[in-house]
């Protein structure tokens, strides 16, 4: 990269967990007036993407530079890319729906953490790849990355279509392969987002895996459906509701063995509405693992049904478009007015102390872990949806 400082970038399949040097920030691109730290991603916009400040203090992000004689990649030789102390529009990428056929849709909607997508470079259109060209380096064989768009001809879709009889203008268009395809994994908890500094001291996320597998260990066969009854025995004196103190005890009791810090970290952790206090809600999402790219798909595309003014919340207005409470008891009955069923509707995917009458993303994908988490089977939970929201 001529004389600007800039190291190599691969992925690996060595690495299982979050590390220093596989965490990473995203932060907002040069030039953007509008969005805050802290605001949520949204496909099609203009973001960096930085090097943990924990693995070195150099103003490190990703970037790629146009391919040239002079610059291409090591093994590859397609467009380089490299974490670079750059800070020119080389370092600008966008984040595109996976599906190529419905990408101009969801621009402008919030990106889903977990869910597979694909990273565009900005200046030159082309896609984030890692297409499996091994890259050995200090930490062993690794994968080079590059920017190239990789797609499919879908061969065998094409010659499927005209056998049915469908015209050539039915075909999919090219979308990328896997190798373009990525995704932002975050933590369960923002606690996490400090990460642990201190020789010796365990990162929040293994006392919280801890938990989770002995407890998942002791119901057996059962598994999640366990977790009531395990609830229930933590709670001593039967109110369905854990403090700190019987939380503790009852880990204890079930032989999670962890340092007294971490009881209190874990506690808060769970506690999603830090009222000091678990209900069981809480403490089922705290166990349950993220839904799957395939159900996290139908949440978010039952939210984009939801969401009819396309601002990226459900409110009162969106429902009158798609829920009518005409028909429910209650108005029949003179007991509520339309208006009061469609809030109570809002009401109960709201968080716990925060009745604002809007439905953000974040709050429908909680819901919908909580479901998500009650019921195994992925085909199941696809029927569900497809059943309550239709056009899934």
């Amino acid at each position: 990269a001529g004389n600007i400082e800039a190291y190599a970038v691969t992925t690996s399949t060595v690495t299982k967990g979050p590390v220093a040097r596989n965490v990473f920030v995203i932060s907002v691109a040069p030039g953007d007036k509008k969005t805050k730290t802290g605001d949520y991603l949204l496909f099609g916009q203009s973001f960096t993407l930085k090097v943990n400040p924990l693995l070195t203090k150099k103003q490190l992000q990703l970037a790629s530079v146009p391919l040239s004689p002079m610059q291409f990649s090591k093994i590859s030789k397609k467009q380089l890319v490299n974490m670079s102390v750059d800070s020119s529009v080389d370092t600008v990428f966008k984040v595109g729906h996976r599906d190529v056929n419905t990408r101009f849709e969801y621009d402008g909607l919030p990106v889903p953490c977990n869910a597979e997508i694909v990273i565009l470079h900005k200046r030159t259109g082309k896609g984030l790849c890692s297409d499996m060209n091994k890259y050995h380096n200090d930490f062993g064989t690794e994968f080079e990355v590059c920017c190239d768009t990789q797609t499919s001809t879908k061969r065998k879709q094409v010659l499927m279509h005209e056998k049915a009889g469908r015209l050539t203008a039915d075909n999919a268009a090219k979308g990328e392969t896997s190798a373009n395809f990525w995704a932002f994994l975050t933590a369960s908890d923002p606690s996490m987002e400090a990460g642990m500094t201190k020789d010796g001291d365990r990162p929040l996320r293994i006392a919280l895996q801890t938990i989770k597998n002995e407890l998942i260990k002791r119901g057996g066969i059962r598994g999640l459906a366990s977790l009531k009854q395990i609830f229930r025995t933590m709670n001593s004196n039967s109110d369905g509701i854990l403090t700190e103190e019987e939380f503790t005890k009852g880990l204890k009791e079930k032989g999670v063995h962890l340092k007294p810090e971490e009881y209190k970290l874990a506690f808060s952790s769970y506690d999603k509405d830090k009222n000091g206090k678990l209900n069981y809600n809480e403490f089922l999402l705290g166990l349950s693992d993220e839904p799957n790219n395939r159900r996290i798909m139908l949440i978010n595309g039952a939210f984009k049904i939801m969401d009819k003014t396309r601002d990226g919340k459900i409110t009162l207005q969106d429902l009158k478009g798609v829920y009518t409470p005409a028909s429910d008891p209650e108005v029949l009955d003179g007991k509520m007015t339309g208006t009061q069923v469609l809030s109570q509707f809002l009401n109960h995917f709201e968080k716990a102390g925060v009745q604002d009458g809007v439905i953000t993303l974040e709050e429908w994908q909680d819901y919908y872990k909580l479901i998500s988490a009650t019921i195994d089977s992925d085909d199941y939970f696809e029927l569900m949806m497809k059943r309550v929201w239709k056009g899934l």
